[in-house]
């Protein structure tokens, strides 16, 4: 079975997401690991290549969600179908509290982008995040894809308590992020940030 591996600043509903997986999988290891990078992609990174050495997939979780019953199950199942017609790259979690295309209940389906706040990877998919807290998941989405991989919305779903793993500041995170994408992605730049101050 998959870890689900959890990067940490130490959010108050950690003990909350600790015992929501004791109680639904305790079978499911474990893998907590408090924050050794200076943001939410180095963060990540560091944990997940470092689960890799033990395991070829892995579930992706933030510090603070809870699981409902049939979070991992749901997950596990809609990864097992859709591996039958697809090279995955993420499968991932409805929540009430993420991007539109992740809320609400229905089928799986595929989607360009999302947000891992639960979500499946495996070590031959997987591409390291950018060292960045805001449009890291966006990014990291496109260059995967760019490897041939479809990511997609699992029926799983979990509680999101929303907006402790980077904090609450969305415009200092949205400012943060430019001069990196400036200076690295110019092509995503040019979408993100330069339609932005023209459409200003």
């Amino acid at each position: 079975m998959p870890p689900i591996v959890i990067c940490t600043i130490g959010s108050p509903s950690l003990t909350v997401l600790e015992a929501s997986a004791r109680t639904y999988v305790p079978d499911v290891e474990l893998i907590i690991s408090r924050n050794r990078g200076s943001n939410f992609g180095e963060a990540y990174n560091i944990a997940v290549n470092e689960a890799f050495k033990q395991y070829d997939e892995i579930i992706v979780a933030n510090d603070d969600i809870v699981l409902t019953p049939s979070s991992y199950s749901w997950l596990l199942e809609d990864v097992a179908h859709l591996k039958r017609f697809n090279q995955l790259g993420w499968v991932v979690a409805r929540s009430d509290e993420v991007r539109p295309l992740q809320q609400g209940k229905g089928d799986v389906f595929e989607v360009p982008v999302v947000s891992p706040l639960f979500g499946y990877i495996s070590k031959q998919a997987w591409v390291d995040f950018p060292p960045i807290n805001w449009y890291s998941d966006d990014i990291q989405c496109i260059d995967i894809s760019a490897k041939g991989y479809k990511h997609f919305v699992s029926r799983s779903y979990v509680h999101h308590v929303g907006s402790q793993t980077i904090g609450q500041n969305n415009a200092k995170s949205h400012l943060e992020a430019e001069p990196w994408i400036r200076e690295n992605r110019p092509d995503l730049h040019a979408i993100w940030f330069t339609q932005e101050r023209k459409a200003a």
